[in-house]
C-alpha cells in the first residue's frame, strides 16, 4: 500500500488543488499523510473538514516550524505502509497515478537492490515532461541518471518506506533546510531505482518556494548547504564534476568558516585542491560563487 506524503507550510489554498487531484484517483486505496510544519493559515481546520468525507484515509500531524526536511523525517517515522510517495503541497497527481504505480510496484516489491520508482514530473499547464527524456533502461540510480545519462529535469520519487527509515535527514540546530540530495545520494550508494516513463506527477514553482529563493536559503542554512556540496562531490561520477564540487565545498567552508577536511571522504583530493581554492579565493573566481556570496551577505548572513 502507498502512503502519499505531503509536507506543508501555509499552503492551505494550494492543498485544495492537491486534494482534488487525489479525489480523482482511479484507485483510492492509499493513505494521504500530511505533516504541517507550523502553518498559521488554518491548514488544520481545512484538513479536519475534509477528513470526514474523504474516500481515502487522511492522517495529519502538526509540528512547530522546522523545515521541510524535519517534516519529511516526521512523515517517514509515522508511515506504516510499505511505500512512500512524495507529493509537494503545490503539486498534483494525474488521475491514474496510484493505479499505475501499483502496477509497477509488482515488478519491484521483491527486488532487494531496488529502493523504489523514479519517473517524470510534468508541467501542470502543458502536461509535458519537464526537461530531457529518461533513458530506455530498467534500473539506475538518480546519480547515474543525471551524470552518466545526462538527464535534466525534476522527478517523481516513490521509495520503499524501510529504505527511508534507514536514511533520515540530519537535523541541524538553527537551520531549517537541507537539500534532498543529501538523503537521495546516500540511498543511491546502496540501491537502484526502477525507471518509468509515464507522466504521473504535475508541478509548478511558487514565488515563495525554495527553488525561487535558493541563494538566500543556502546562506541561512550554511551547514546544510555544506552537506549538500559534500555529498555532490563525494558521489560525482565524472572527474570534472568531482573536482568542481570539491572546490566549491572548500570555498564554501572557507568563507563560512565551517570545518571541511575532517568530514570529507576523499581527503587526498581535498588537500590537492585546497591550494586551487585558495587561489580562487584571492582572485574571486569562479564569478558565480562570489556573486552568490555577495547576495547571501546582503540577505543577512
Amino acid at each position: 500500500m502507498i502512503t502519499v506524503f505531503t509536507p506543508t507550510y501555509n499552503r492551505k489554498e494550494l492543498l485544495k488543488r492537491c486534494y482534488d487531484s487525489l479525489l480523482k484517483q482511479t484507485n483510492t486505496n492509499f493513505i494521504w499523510l500530511i505533516v504541517d510544519d507550523g502553518s498559521t493559515d488554518g491548514t488544520e481546520d481545512y484538513i479536519n473538514s475534509i477528513k470526514i468525507k474523504s474516500p481515502f484515509k487522511i492522517e495529519y500531524f502538526y509540528q512547530p516550524n522546522g523545515g521541510k526536511h524535519r517534516a519529511h523525517n516526521k512523515g517517514v517515522k509515522m508511515c506504516h505502509t510499505e511505500f512512500f510517495l512524495i507529493l509537494d503541497s503545490d503539486d498534483m497527481l494525474t488521475k491514474n497515478c496510484i493505479e499505475r504505480l501499483n502496477f509497477y510496484l509488482k515488478k519491484i516489491e521483491n527486488e532487494d537492490f531496488c529502493s523504489g520508482i523514479i519517473g517524470y514530473r510534468g508541467d501542470i499547464n502543458t502536461k509535458k515532461n519537464i526537461g530531457k527524456k529518461l533513458p530506455k533502461i530498467a534500473y539506475a540510480t538518480g546519480i547515474e541518471l543525471y551524470q552518466k545519462y545526462n538527464f535534466d529535469g525534476d522527478t517523481l520519487r516513490l521509495y520503499k518506506t524501510n529504505v527511508l527509515k534507514e536514511n533520515l535527514f540530519p537535523e541541524i540546530a538553527g537551520e531549517n533546510f537541507i537539500s534532498e540530495n543529501v538523503v537521495f545520494d546516500k540511498i543511491d550508494q546502496k540501491y537502484k531505482m526502477y525507471i518509468i516513463h509515464d507522466i504521473l506527477y504535475l508541478c509548478e514553482y511558487q514565488q515563495d518556494g525554495y527553488s525561487k529563493n535558493i541563494n538566500k536559503v543556502r546562506y541561512n542554512n550554511p551547514i546544510g548547504y555544506a552537506l549538500s556540496l559534500k555529498s555532490s562531490a563525494e558521489t560525482a561520477v565524472k572527474i570534472n564534476k568531482k573536482i568542481n564540487y570539491t572546490i566549491l565545498y572548500i570555498l564554501w567552508c572557507q568563507n563560512l568558516k565551517i570545518p571541511g577536511l575532517n568530514k570529507y571522504k576523499y581527503k587526498s583530493l581535498y588537500l590537492i585542491l585546497y591550494p586551487v581554492a585558495e587561489i580562487f579565493n584571492l582572485i574571486k573566481f569562479p564569478k558565480f560563487f562570489y556573486d552568490n556570496l555577495k547576495e547571501g551577505e546582503e540577505s543577512g548572513k
